[in-house]
């Protein structure tokens, strides 16, 4: 059939929030992701970058990579890009061109080597690319290099690059891209996790980026996870294949003007609205009508069945500016300040009030 299965930003090793249930999500979503390319039967599994968080993974998630990979080659050809988040430091070092010597069929698109033969059945496909390059001119420079170097056959460009239009700062632009996309059959990117077709070169030759398996901030909860699948290599047909990630949820609301126990209430209601996703973040403009410390913010604490519960209050006066209030520091200040942040640490309590005893006056 000669499937290609495309899979791009895991980002493996991510605490995000520091929350240890993160890394289970990004590495479950990882597996779902596996198990589902496996399912399509695939001639080549692309990897388009960021396969992890950090540049030296934790030997937890290396072992896991080396694991999957070797399992992977064993079955299939794979093809990895090497992301930004996967290169460290002025001279560029990553992990990911060891990679290839784990298996004769794992092979990493790098600037020493730029292409990789793959001979299918009737066809042979030939995979072009190299690392993340974040300079602008010499990300374009060694795209048109690669570009004058292209063979016959069925020619992918496998990148893990920022296009303008799609990320700012962006180190490709359109013009650059349009003018190499003639040389491609099809175009595959990581890095923007938002899966989608790169409609500005869409006439010449179908490009798209493939997105992510899992989410990574608040600002994709309407992304979609999931991976690509283009059957016999048609180009302009890929199947999104969806991936079980996290469930999360944005919500942002200009409440008015709001006393304190109003903005409680308000709170709590969207948070019983929304007790079937695993991470929440509800951001709120009002106008607080009353003591902002009367707020509650300790919202994570009572609704632990959540990994992350993230809750923003933007206190706004009724002129749009900050209004400062002086008042006369006291014992009895500090301590109503840890009782209604919710800042349940004794000892710094204490050692506040000792310190404002000593030197308050």
């Amino acid at each position: 059939m000669n499937n290609l299965v495309c899979i791009s930003d895991c980002h493996l090793g991510y605490r995000h929030r520091f929350k240890t249930q993160r890394l289970r999500h990004y590495l479950n979503a990882f597996n779902d992701a596996v198990a589902k390319a496996l399912k399509c039967e695939p001639d080549v599994i692309l990897f388009a970058g960021d396969l992890v968080h950090h540049a030296r993974p934790d030997p937890v998630t290396m072992r896991r990579i080396i694991k999957t990979l070797v399992q992977l080659a064993e079955k299939t050809q794979v093809v990895l890009c090497i992301g930004n988040h996967e290169i460290e430091g002025h001279l560029s070092t990553t992990y990911t061109p060891i990679y290839t010597d784990l298996h004769k069929n794992i092979h990493v698109l790098t600037s020493e080597n730029p292409m990789v033969n793959i001979k299918l059945i009737g066809r042979e496909v030939n995979f072009y690319g190299f690392e993340y390059t974040r300079n602008s001119r010499i990300a374009e420079k060694k795209l048109l290099e690669l570009s004058r170097t292209i063979k016959s056959g069925f020619n992918i460009l496998c990148l893990h690059q920022a296009v303008e239009k799609y990320l700012s700062p962006h180190e490709i632009s359109i013009k650059a891209l349009r003018e190499v996309s003639g040389k491609y059959n099809l175009i595959l990117l990581g890095h923007v996790h938002k899966p989608q077709p790169i409609k500005e070169v869409f006439d010449i030759t179908p490009a798209y980026y493939v997105g992510s398996t899992e989410r990574i901030s608040f600002n994709e909860a309407e992304n979609q996870n999931g991976i690509l699948l283009f059957r016999n290599l048609d180009p302009a047909k890929p199947e999104f294949i969806k991936v079980n990630s996290a469930s999360m949820k944005a919500v942002k609301e200009n409440l008015g003007k709001k006393t304190p126990e109003e903005i409680n209430q308000w709170i709590e209601k969207i948070i019983g609205e929304n007790l079937n996703f695993d991470l929440l973040q509800i951001d709120l403009n009002a106008s607080i009508d009353g003591d902002f410390l009367n707020i509650r913010h300790d919202w994570a604490e009572q609704y632990p069945k959540f990994t992350i519960l993230d809750v923003n209050i933007n206190p706004l006066s009724e002129e749009n500016a900050f209004k400062m209030e002086k008042i006369t520091a006291s014992e009895e200040t500090i301590r109503e300040y840890f009782q209604k942040t919710g800042l349940k640490n004794p000892e710094l309590e204490e050692t506040c009030v000792e310190l404002y005893q000593k030197y308050g006056n």
